[in-house]
């Protein structure tokens, strides 16, 4: 019976951690609100939002500033909303040529 009941435990836990994985953060989630509005640019590539919201893309020069603009934009819009919201500023990482 102990061995029986320490495998139920172990699978339960690892069911736990497995859910939990895929979980956002709520700086993830408005993270990804930001970057849904401004994935207009067609040199700009989302590749990750940091747990704590940072958007990190790999894009080129020539659209940078605007994608930066864009993202400017939208945190105002956020904090208009959620004035205590802190936000890490997005990095754009270059694209080789």
């Amino acid at each position: 019976m102990g061995v029986r009941r320490f495998a139920c435990v172990v699978a339960a836990t690892v069911g736990a951690a497995g859910c939990m994985t895929g979980a956002q953060t709520f700086e993830q989630a408005l993270a990804y609100q930001r970057w849904q509005r401004c994935d207009t640019y067609s040199t700009i590539v989302l590749q990750r939002i940091d747990a704590d919201g940072r958007v990190i893309v790999a894009g080129r020069e020539t659209e940078q500033f605007q994608f930066l603009a864009c993202m400017a934009e939208q945190v105002r819009e956020q904090q208009k909303s959620k004035p205590g919201l802190v936000v890490p500023d997005p990095i754009v990482n270059p694209l080789p040529r």
